[in-house]
């Protein structure tokens, strides 16, 4: 490669787009009783987020997948099974990140979210907001690092900080939900659909 070459190369690159999916697990039976299970509650998806991720799969949407070079997914078991079900059709490396649990809710866990006061902040024996944030953050930047585009899958608290972090108006999102994230350069704002 020539020395002129060289010296375009980087400024090519921030004038590329950049993008990435999120999609979060499917339905839990925490979900369905809407109890507050974090990263201190390891529970498997229920019949229907199988089929929640199946479908998912087997969408129109599984187009926007076809381009996906890596997928990133939280170490949860909720998130392992629908990032697997959805590899069976677009077969890309499969990395965990830690990072991308989610939160962790200590007295909080398992209890209804109707029950939770969250002006009083952070859970008891749990995360704080700020160490759940910069976390997530961490995980965001390391799911990046990777080939992409990227796809991670993961956890609506995880997506919820991800959203503020990038100052996304977004940052609710349902079970099997697919987010499409994207700017047009390294420079620009980025947006959600």
């Amino acid at each position: 490669m020539s020395q002129q070459a060289e010296k375009q190369e980087p400024a090519a690159r921030e004038l590329q787009e950049e993008k990435f999916f999120f999609v979060r697990h499917g339905q839990t039976d925490a979900n369905l009783a809407e109890l507050a299970a974090g990263a201190g509650w390891d529970i498997e998806l229920n019949a229907t987020g199988l089929a929640q991720a199946r479908a998912l799969a087997e969408s129109v949407a599984i187009e926007y997948f076809r381009s996906v070079k890596t997928i990133c997914v939280s170490p949860m078991i909720r998130a392992r099974q629908t990032a697997d079900i959805i590899n069976e059709v677009i077969r890309a490396p499969v990395i965990e990140i830690e990072e991308l649990r989610e939160w962790h809710l200590g007295e909080w866990e398992r209890r209804s979210w109707h029950e939770l006061d969250f002006r009083i902040g952070n859970p008891p024996g749990g995360e704080s907001n700020d160490e759940f944030a910069n976390r997530v953050v961490k995980g965001l930047a390391a799911a990046l690092a990777h080939a992409g585009p990227v796809l991670i899958v993961a956890h609506g608290g995880v997506w919820h900080r991800i959203a503020r972090h990038l100052e996304l108006p977004h940052g609710e999102i349902d079970n099997c939900q697919l987010k499409h994230v994207r700017r047009p350069h390294k420079h620009e704002v980025w947006s959600v659909s």
